[in-house]
């Protein structure tokens, strides 16, 4: 006899990454893009993070304010797997990060409670909130009262650099 289960396989996880601020030590990315090279530009806890979730198949999201455009070379760097930026009459910010994630989440059909998401800033709230997993980095007040509720996990702010 046969176990049913054997062919049930688990649906992948996401890992969610607020580009500006969190993956980037950048407050926001310039309309061409950063341009490289990004070495220097990188928050290298964000990064290792991102380079292991990648690691384990996981489907790398990034999310930006930013266009496209913007954002490309950095998706293109990273091998990202889905990018989540600001569409005409669909700002990238606030809820409308936790509406999108939300809906890949739907179109992939994955499960938020395996899911992660990384942000730095209260503002990026709506998006931790989707997933089971939400990670803050830094030192935002509002996010770290969340952190300690929820028992969230935490990782450093990019510490600021002389460019």
């Amino acid at each position: 006899m046969m176990d049913n289960d054997a062919h049930i396989s688990r649906p992948p996880v996401a890992a969610f990454f607020d580009v500006e601020g969190t993956l980037l030590a950048l407050p926001e990315l310039p309309p061409g893009g950063p341009g490289p090279p990004l070495g220097r530009l990188w928050h290298p806890p964000v990064l290792a993070a991102l380079h292991g979730h990648a690691a384990r198949g996981h489907l790398v999201v990034l999310v930006t304010p930013s266009s496209a455009g913007a954002v490309a070379p950095v998706a293109r760097e990273l091998g990202a797997g889905a990018v989540l930026c600001a569409r005409p009459r669909a700002p990238m910010a606030g809820q409308g990060k936790g509406y999108a994630a939300r809906a890949l989440l739907r179109e992939h059909a994955l499960l938020a409670a395996d899911c992660y998401a990384y942000a730095d800033e209260a503002a990026d709230l709506p998006l931790l909130a989707e997933v089971g997993n939400p990670v803050v980095v830094g030192d935002d007040p509002v996010l770290l009262r969340h952190a300690r509720r929820g028992n969230w996990a935490r990782l450093p702010g990019p510490v600021p650099r002389e460019m």
